[in-house]
């Protein structure tokens, strides 16, 4: 179900009980606010997402004044990469692509690994409901083929992270989307390692460039990016509003 003023998002209200929508426009003034909410209220719906630029002060303005809850930060950090990427093999890990039966070994990453996305800033999700959906979007990724690839790191020849590779739109560009690695590959290497692996992949299919989304509060992820390459291509601001009382 899609409008011209919002997307009804049928996983996300599945997965969560809610009705959840995300907004289509960009930009709001007090008008088109209107309008919007009423969309809502006229489909129903428990909640609806909105992506802001963060320059965009007017349109900032117009969503706090009509109470939306800001909940994250979105950065995506770009790479562009015009000499082939050679990760190394630190001692005791080996990166490789992933295969089904990683899975059981790398599900405790994905159920623990991502506290400071948005769905758990957001308590009317539930933690457990947001960890169970890092658990889905893994196992979909490996065993449904929802990613293209996945880079899985060896530590002590046990799995022990993944990065999730995406051949996805804008044309010539890759997609990173879910990075995990466990507590007790931290520190190691593994991470980096990953990174530089998925994009070497991404330049054995032709792409030479990448892009991948973190979260403004999530420090240790832009210094990985950083370090790997990668620049800011974009700031933006996540903002909920729920239409609905808590329990």
């Amino acid at each position: 179900m899609t409008s011209r003023l919002l997307t009804f998002l049928p996983w996300d209200s599945a997965h969560f009980g809610f009705r959840i929508a995300r907004a289509a426009p960009r930009q709001l003034d007090s008008g088109a606010c209107c309008d919007l909410l009423a969309a809502c209220k006229d489909q129903a719906m428990d909640c609806l997402y909105f992506l802001a630029d963060a320059a965009d002060r007017d349109t900032i303005a117009v969503l706090q004044a009509n109470r939306f809850d800001f909940v994250d930060i979105r950065l995506t950090f770009a790479a562009r990469f015009l000499e082939p990427t050679r990760p190394s093999q630190a001692n005791k890990l080996v990166f490789r692509l992933g295969r089904e039966d990683d899975l059981e070994a790398l599900l405790p990453i994905a159920r623990d690994g991502y506290q400071g996305s948005r769905f758990y800033v957001d308590r009317r999700f539930g933690s457990d409901a947001a960890s169970q959906m890092y658990q889905i979007w893994l196992r979909n990724s490996l065993v449904a083929s929802s990613a293209d690839a996945v880079v899985v790191a060896d530590l002590d020849g046990l799995p022990a992270g993944y990065v999730t590779c995406h051949l996805n739109s804008p044309a010539g560009e890759g997609n990173i989307g879910l990075v995990g690695v466990s507590e007790s590959a931290r520190g190691k290497g593994c991470a980096r390692g990953m990174v530089l692996h998925a994009l070497e992949w991404f330049q054995e299919k032709g792409f030479d460039r990448c892009n991948v989304v973190t979260q403004g509060r999530n420090i240790p992820a832009q210094r990985l990016y950083q370090r790997c390459g990668f620049v800011t291509r974009s700031v933006e601001l996540w903002f909920h509003k729920w239409f609905t009382t808590p329990d």
